[in-house]
């Protein structure tokens, strides 16, 4: 047997075990169990060709290299890059937050914000909102994965973010303002962002569809028109841990959500006391206190790309995480908006579609949202979801092939679904046959209730 022939053998079979390994360790026991059927079934049939065909066995090796160099090279060729998410700027729309399921929550009947609401500016979603009003709260027991003992996880944690949220805007900024260059205002904000926790962090100049017209999530400013007089917007992430996501739709997933919306709020304040501290305006939005679609600016910022479930798809996480924004008046430097493939993945895969429990993102074609041109979900169908299952749902993020681990294997993938069309084509089939198109459900860590 042929050195070269012995020597491909036994990297094609590593390269196939490291898989079936890294799988394991992943808890995709159908990815594991898969991997490790291809790579004895390989193995065996290249040690009897092997044994079979000594003579030809260099020859074998020769063709099997050129035909992976070939396929690499197709894979890495790069053409038909798709369009990138297609924003009118001429019909751009500032968004009014008084719209947003989470803040026509708040209103109760006997409010005048209620009065205001249904008789003036939503009248025809009365009806539904009342009827998702009666159902029990998240964090509340009467939903589907309510627990008495695990709902107050979350519960707890959105309540401590709302005990500090009023941090977000520092005031005035010191007098003596240090004027700095760009490149070293945006050293030292991503620097000091990373150093805090974030996972990645980018700039876009505020735009004006950033911005909510009205408040509308919170009662004491209720209706308030949004004038923020800032430059830039600064956008920064944290990551969901892959095995809490994958306990969706139970209460480890809403609680690592807000777990991540903790941090994200402790950056932000820390970030925006900073900036006051060097003379500049800045105020922080996180959870359940924004002024900007932090989803508009992360995509303007080159966080990621905006996918069919209505959340930015980074390069490395997919949409396993969470955002929150600083906006300041200091002059930092632009980053660009990526264009890595989403647009064209997310028009062939449509898992998300598939497995959400309540139908609420779609299936067809974009459509022109306020000025942006994309998928378009209904909130108000997946709210009510959360509220009959007692927590927030995630299962769009779990089945999405972009939500893999950042491991060398799905780093590869990532890569050549950057290239082109027909590499997410083949992606997304390998995608179906190791993971299949369904939720993996994990099990609770063992600090919840056990099933």
């Amino acid at each position: 047997m042929h050195l070269i022939f012995l020597l491909t053998g036994i990297v094609c079979l590593l390269f196939l075990l490291g898989f079936a390994l890294t799988s394991y360790f992943e808890k995709e026991k159908r990815a594991s169990a898969i991997s490790l059927t291809i790579a004895t079934a390989s193995g065996g049939a290249w040690y009897i060709a092997g044994h079979i065909y000594p003579s030809v066995t260099l020859h074998i090796a020769i063709a099997f290299w050129v035909l992976l160099i070939a396929g690499f090279g197709l894979l890495c060729w790069p053409f038909g890059k798709p369009a990138p998410l297609e924003i009118k700027l001429s019909s751009a729309e500032r968004y009014d937050e008084r719209h947003v399921i989470f803040g026509r929550m708040e209103l109760e009947p006997g409010m005048p914000q209620y009065e205001n609401y249904y008789s003036k500016l939503n009248p025809q979603v009365k009806g539904f909102d009342d009827h998702v009003r009666s159902m029990p709260k998240l964090g509340e027991l009467g939903g589907e994965y309510s627990h008495e003992l695990d709902s107050p996880y979350f519960d707890a944690l959105f309540e401590f973010i709302a005990k500090y949220n009023h941090l977000a805007d520092p005031g005035s900024p010191g007098s003596g303002r240090i004027v700095l260059s760009r490149e070293e205002a945006t050293r030292r904000v991503k620097g000091f962002a990373k150093h805090l926790g974030a996972l990645d962090t980018r700039v876009t100049r505020l735009k004006d569809y950033h911005v909510y017209s009205h408040a509308g999530r919170r009662l004491h400013n209720w209706g308030e028109e949004n004038n923020i007089n800032h430059t830039h917007a600064i956008v920064f992430s944290s990551e969901m841990a892959h095995e809490m996501v994958h306990s969706t739709p139970r209460t480890p997933a809403a609680t690592e959500s807000a777990v991540q919306y903790m941090h994200l709020a402790n950056i932000g304040i820390a970030l925006a006391m900073y900036l006051s501290k060097l003379g500049y305006s800045a105020r922080a939005h996180i959870d359940g206190n924004y002024q900007v679609l932090a989803t508009a600016a992360a995509h303007d910022a080159g966080i990621g790309e905006l996918g069919r479930l209505g959340l930015i798809m980074t390069p490395t996480h997919g949409p396993r995480i969470r955002l929150a924004v600083v906006t300041t008046d200091l002059d930092l430097n632009e980053d660009k908006p990526v264009n890595f493939g989403v647009q064209h993945f997310c028009e062939i895969c449509k898992k998300c579609a598939d497995n959400c429990p309540s139908a609420s993102i779609e299936f067809g074609d974009k459509k022109n949202v306020h000025g942006a041109v994309k998928w378009q979900s209904n909130m108000e169908t997946c709210y009510k979801f959360w509220r009959k299952a007692g927590t927030d749902c995630a299962i769009c993020m779990a089945v999405c092939p972009y939500s893999k681990p950042h491991t060398f294997y799905h780093n590869i993938i990532r890569f050549f679904c950057t290239r082109n069309p027909v590499s997410r084509h083949l992606a997304l089939f390998m995608d179906d046959l190791f993971y299949s198109r369904l939720p993996r459900h994990s099990d609770k860590p063992d600090w919840f209730a056990k099933e």
